[in-house]
Parts: C-alpha cells; structure tokens; sequence
C-alpha cells in the first residue's frame, strides 16, 4: 500500500474541523486521491454530492490557494517522478523505446479526440465561425501559444482573427466584442481562471463563445455556447503536454478547413494574398 503523502495526511489532521459538507470533501478526497488529480473542481462537487463553493472553502480551509493549487499539492505526493514527464516512460526505457511510446501516445490521443468530436457541436462551430465578423481566440500558458496558432489559420484565410497573451489585453479586447464575434477560449483543464473570466466578460458584450477543453464537467463549459472536447488528460504536473496540445490543434485545424471549404474560391483568394505578403520574408 502506497505511504500516505502529506497532503492527505493534513486532510485526516483536520477532518474533526470540518464542517459537515466539507466532510465529504474530505472523505471522497482520502478514499479518491489518486483520481482526483485529474478531475476539474465541477466534477468533484458533483461526486462528493456538494456545491463547487464548498470545495473551494474546503480548499482555502486547508491552506491552498485554490483547487488547482491543492491539486498540485496532492500530484506532488501521489504522482511518480517519470509520471511528471509521460504517462508510459519507465526510467531505464532506452530512446527508441521512448519514441515509440511518445509517438504512440500523441496517435491515440488524437485517435481519441476524433471520437470524442459531436457531429452538431461541430456544425454549429463551423457556421458561426464562418458568420464571424471577428475572431478572438483566448488562452493561457500553453494554451495561449495553441490560442495565437488559432488566429494565425484563420488570418490566412481572411477571417479577421486576434490573439493576445497578456491578461489585461484579453479583457480590454473581450469588453470591445459584439453580437457578430466569436470568442474561442482553450483550457485542457477547463477551470483556467483568467480564460473564463475574459469569455465572460465576452459573452456580455454579446460574443458568441466556443469552447475547447478535454473536461466536459468544468466551468469553461458553464460560460460556452458551443463545447468541443478533445484529449488531454494531464495530471497538475504535466503541463504543457505536446499531446494535448497537439489534440487541441487538431480541433482548430478541423474548423479551419470546414470554414475554408464554406468559405469556397473566397478562402482561396485569400490564401493567395497572405501568402504573397509574407513571399519576401524568404530567401
């Protein structure tokens, strides 16, 4: 049996403390540990049968700044050190046993992510990105350089598409937004503060609002009109997964084309445009 980590055993310390709804918290957390990891602070509620507010007192009450904070908490005492790299990696693997279980990894996930797309979310993620007067794409962190790739297709095809990686920038950009835009917010977890605070902000301004996650139960899709999943399972200490990145790339990429085929000889023109403004960029 694996030694309990310090995490939890602060959890069993303070149980006696706990209110009676942050009991069970407590208790699904001590008997759950190893799962939680990868669970979104929605999907936690829902299984300990308690609000998401409850979580988040049980959360500050034990010291952390947030769920994520708590979570990065319990990986760092549950989750093994190759564990932190990929999920198959032993550490005497040689580098083409390496490569072959990378690689295999990145063809399932995306193998995955193609089952896991809903025929309507999608066909109502092409149309009104097509209708689009304009395409804001937000995200952090890793998610924020899939974000910027995301602007960057669609530009090429001459939809009007911006990208900022600064915070405030997103706000400023999602309070200026209006009834004919599209926010596109990309979270793996689906509980990235900063991105849902500005799609709110956008869908008050009264933007049309897509999101990407691999968490269907998170708060991200409390805020989205339109919700695709794709896979990206990362525990706290995997961040930045090429995976998931990949996943989410092949979600972008899959609209890019739909609306590019909509789009028709227009898409075309516009293809030929940009390319010809970056041609002298090259030698």
């Amino acid at each position: 049996m694996q030694e309990m980590g310090k995490t939890l055993l602060s959890i069993r310390s303070h149980f006696n403390g706990l209110t009676k709804t942050e009991q069970k918290v407590a208790q699904y957390i001590l008997e759950n540990a190893q799962d939680l990891i990868y669970d979104s602070v929605t999907e936690l509620a829902e299984k300990a049968d308690v609000g998401e507010t409850t979580v988040l007192r049980f959360c500050r009450k034990m010291k952390f700044q947030g769920f994520q904070d708590f979570k990065l908490s319990l990986a760092q005492d549950l989750v093994k050190p190759t564990d932190h790299i990929h999920e198959e990696i032993a550490e005497d693997d040689d580098p083409l046993t390496l490569s072959h279980k990378i690689i295999g990894t990145h063809l399932r996930t995306l193998e995955q992510t193609r089952e896991l797309v809903n025929e309507d979310q999608l066909n109502h993620a092409i149309d009104v990105l097509t209708d689009a007067s304009n395409i804001h794409f937000f995200g952090v962190g890793s998610s924020g350089l899939t974000a910027t790739q995301g602007a960057h297709s669609f530009a090429r095809i001459g939809k009007n598409s911006i990208a900022n990686t600064d915070t405030h920038f997103q706000a400023m950009q999602a309070s200026l937004m209006n009834k004919g835009d599209v926010a596109v917010g990309l979270s793996i977890s689906g509980s990235t503060k900063d991105t849902i605070d500005n799609l709110n902000i956008a869908k008050k301004a009264g933007a049309r609002i897509i999101a990407i996650t691999s968490n269907a139960r998170s708060p991200i899709t409390k805020v989205a009109d339109i919700v695709l999943i794709m896979v990206g399972r990362e525990n706290p200490l995997q961040g930045s997964s090429l995976a998931a990145k990949m996943s989410q790339l092949a979600i972008i990429d899959i609209l890019n084309v739909a609306v590019s085929l909509k789009m028709k000889s227009e898409a075309i023109k516009f293809r030929e445009i940009t390319a010809k403004a970056t041609s002298d960029k090259l030698y």
